[in-house]
């Protein structure tokens, strides 16, 4: 089993070694150009045609996503507005930081990731449910 470079009382200087999809993988594709902007304070009754028309005053919008419960469907009050450029996206954080759509307030920043992360096995590996048997 490999060592991990971090010990309890030392601050990693990145990550491990084995780490498989991890933040900074040496890809160009891997970081954020900057104009992936990770937006908050989104009424849960906007849709991603209403946020993308509110963000393309300030250039093209290339994609909305706005992040939603798996279960209900309903708006989480966040997701991620992808521009064409950075400076776009700069134009648009500037221009709707604080700004308040139906009684909330918009707060933006630069989204950390340019990709998401690695879906999950879509299984679930906890002990058997209650009267079920695994097959």
């Amino acid at each position: 089993m490999p060592r991990d470079r971090c010990s309890p009382l030392t601050e990693c200087s990145g990550p491990h070694p084995d780490t498989r999809g991890g933040d900074d993988d040496g890809d160009d594709n891997s970081r954020n150009p900057g104009s992936n902007l990770f937006v908050t304070g989104i009424h849960p009754s906007l849709t991603e045609e209403e946020v993308t028309r509110l963000f393309e005053k300030y250039g093209e919008v290339e994609k909305c996503n706005i992040m939603r419960d798996p279960h209900t469907k309903e708006s989480r009050g966040f997701g991620f507005v992808k521009m064409v450029t950075s400076d776009q996206a700069d134009a648009a954080k500037e221009g709707l930081q604080g700004e308040v759509h139906q009684g909330r307030t918009l707060s933006i920043e630069k989204a950390r990731r340019a990709r998401p992360r690695t879906p999950t096995p879509g299984k679930y590996y906890g002990p058997p449910k209650r009267g079920k048997q695994i097959p």
